[in-house]
């Protein structure tokens, strides 16, 4: 998989833009993995930018990143100009990194650019390798409930800042259990659109993928700050650990 067939170049211009929520929670979501990790080692799939492994490089963990967009990785080494991450330029879905981690980390719906079932069971299973036994595997994902249920387009429009609009219009087929976003963005008198297929899995589902690579459910919450899950939560983060025989 290439980093054109995820988001095409461009997106990398505007990506940090996309999840604006995330920075209110950059503290917190620290402290979460902080709180948990045994270790100091940090594996993330799909690092993007560094929007998620910059705060942990800072706090001291030592952080690899992953990703197969370049432009997305550039975005990153401008920010990160001490270097405190290492980023590796590689798909999480098909290939593995060497190392052993405290924690491997797949933020912001990125499972479900996987997209099919056999595709995620390879994503867990890879992350499941790369797990020292006391590690975890946080997986975050948006609540498929909402989506699942959809029977027309879902149009949205979103002011990403002063000079950027995007205009985003979500169908699902539910029968496959895919979630296609067409989005047209307007910045600076230009536009350009990309379109974003995700294919999305309920949490049961995703525990008994878990399972399937030697993972255990440890804890569900709706948010860093330990809000229990439910069936309206709009957010689901997952922690997985290691069965292992005591």
């Amino acid at each position: 998989m290439s980093g054109e067939d995820l988001y095409p170049a461009r997106i990398a211009q505007i990506y940090d833009l996309l999840y604006p929520d995330f920075f209110n929670d950059t503290a917190t979501f620290c402290e979460f993995v902080r709180s948990r990790a045994k270790g100091n080692r940090v594996l993330e799939f799909g690092v993007g930018t560094g929007r998620i492994a910059m705060p942990l490089a800072e706090i001291g963990f030592e952080v690899t990143g992953l990703d197969v967009s370049s432009e997305m990785l550039a975005k990153l080494k401008e920010k990160d100009v001490d270097g405190r991450v290492k980023v590796v330029e590689q798909d999480f879905i098909t290939e593995r990194v060497e190392g052993t981690f405290d924690a491997v980390l797949l933020m912001i719906n990125t499972l479900f650019v996987a997209k099919t079932l056999d595709e995620q069971v390879a994503v867990f299973a890879n992350a499941a390798a790369n797990l020292a036994d006391d590690g975890f595997f946080l997986v975050e994902t948006f609540n498929p409930n909402h989506y699942h249920g959809l029977r027309q387009p879902d149009v949205q429009m979103r002011q990403l800042d002063a000079s950027t609009t995007q205009l985003e219009q979500y169908v699902a087929e539910p029968s496959r259990q895919l979630l296609i976003a067409q989005n047209l963005v307007f910045r600076d008198g230009e536009q350009f659109n990309y379109t974003h297929v995700l294919r999305y899995l309920f949490p049961y589902e995703m525990d008994a993928v878990a399972r399937n690579a030697g993972l255990t459910l440890a804890e569900r919450w709706a948010d860093w700050g330990s809000t229990p899950f439910g069936p309206d939560s709009p957010r689901c983060l997952s922690l997985y650990r290691k069965d292992v025989p005591s």
